[in-house]
């Protein structure tokens, strides 16, 4: 359950009847006893017991449902789906302070270090163990495992931790609070299983001072100061975020294979003064397209351009070649239609993940809730004789050419 969610049930007062609704039960029960047809004590008395033990019953049952028994959880746990300006506003709001004692934070503590995992940082929903290194000769450190699955509560936001788009911030964030608030730990390790895809990255307390050029632990009794730092200095700058996640990436490559020649400079193809990064041999797998789905999300469509060896996007699908086509379905979030421009703007879940422009009006025709299925096919992105590609609907965009909604639609 969203721990957000969780500590607001948990806050509020327990149920008790309104004095209007206390007032009208009261008029029920003289109302009762001064009846036309007058009946014996015992009838009255046992009428008026059954009407106030019904009324506690009821008290008592929404007592239950909203604040638990002592020690349990609220019996709401289905997570509040909240609306964040985007995934940066979304870490903002995380209640990283006041979680655990401060006598209690060190590597070491399984139900501290377990709180954070499963219940207050990004991934909470996925938490799938832990492992503590405690031996005073080697460095302290702790090993978080996850498991990404359709199988999930988690909404908006909060399923996307992982994903290609998010994963920096969310290991930057993450791998910030264990050092802010855990003063003994000296490495990080987060090994995520991504529907069935394994990535791990090791970052150590050194390199995250080195990030914010001071010790983290300053951030744990300011909360301004995390605010500051975390969040607007850091957070908010996505080439820090993208260039710190780039040495991690060598850090973690030359520790695993020393004699491996690994460093943080790519190559790029340059045309007409636009550079082009060339994918890693990562990025192709070992049979071209053994991995097309039917019908891609937004989400799964953009990961095709992710590079896991380089850790960034791109301008190569993984498993589609130039020309082929790649079905796309999503869920309208919201849709607005600017008169000025004469086009439509449509966002869709979660979270204005994906968002497209089209001509004309469309709000007549399309509201949120809906379901649209595109059809889009990769085209040059220079010429046939790169491998460089995107979307034909990005190419109509970046050209100026009109935007008919109807030459990508297929279905709905």
């Amino acid at each position: 359950m969203s721990k957000e969610l969780d500590k607001k049930l948990q806050t509020l007062p327990k149920p008790k009847l309104k004095e209007v609704t206390r007032d009208v039960l009261h008029q029920a029960i003289l109302e009762h006893n001064e009846g036309e047809v007058r009946v014996g004590w015992w009838p009255k008395v046992r009428s008026a017991t059954l009407l106030t033990v019904s009324v506690l019953a009821i008290v008592l049952f929404s007592f239950i449902l909203f604040t638990g028994s002592e020690g349990e959880a609220p019996r709401s746990s289905a997570p509040e789906e909240k609306y964040y300006e985007n995934y940066v506003s979304y870490l903002e709001s995380i209640e990283v302070y006041d979680q655990i004692d401060a006598n209690k934070a060190y590597i070491g503590n399984n139900s501290a270090l377990g709180k954070y995992h499963g219940q207050v940082l990004p991934g909470k929903y996925y938490a799938n163990g832990m492992e503590l290194q405690t031996d005073e000769e080697q460095p302290m450190g702790i090993h978080m495992h996850y498991k990404v699955t359709e199988e999930t509560s988690a909404k908006g936001f909060e399923k996307e931790v992982f994903h290609v788009s998010n994963l920096p911030w969310t290991i930057t964030f993450n791998a910030t609070a264990y050092f802010t608030f855990f003063t003994n730990g000296d490495y990080v390790t987060f090994d995520i299983d991504y529907y069935g895809e394994n990535r791990e990255y090791t970052i150590t307390r050194t390199q995250m001072e080195d990030l914010y050029g001071r010790d983290v632990n300053e951030f744990a009794n300011d909360h301004t100061l995390w605010k500051q730092e975390v969040i607007e200095k850091i957070l908010q700058n996505e080439k820090k975020v993208q260039d710190f996640m780039e040495k991690i990436r060598v850090s973690n490559a030359l520790s695993a294979d020393p004699e491996k020649e690994v460093t943080s400079s790519k190559e790029y193809v340059e045309v007409d003064g636009e550079k082009y990064l060339v994918p890693s041999d990562m990025h192709t797998p070992p049979v071209k397209g053994e991995g097309k789905e039917d019908i891609y999300s937004f989400s799964d469509m953009l990961y095709e351009f992710y590079d896991k060896g380089w850790g960034e996007q791109v301008q190569v699908a993984r498993n589609f070649a130039m020309w082929e086509t790649i079905k796309v379905s999503g869920e309208i979030q919201s849709i607005e239609y600017d008169i000025t421009s004469n086009q439509s703007t449509i966002s869709f879940a979660p979270q204005q993940s994906h968002i497209m422009v089209f001509d004309g009006d469309l709000t007549t025709e399309y509201q949120p809730g809906d379901s649209l299925l595109f059809e889009f096919q990769f085209v040059p992105l220079i010429d046939e004789t790169y491998e460089f590609v995107h979307l034909d609907y990005d190419a109509a965009l970046l050209t100026g050419e009109e935007l008919d909604i109807n030459e990508y639609l297929i279905g709905e």
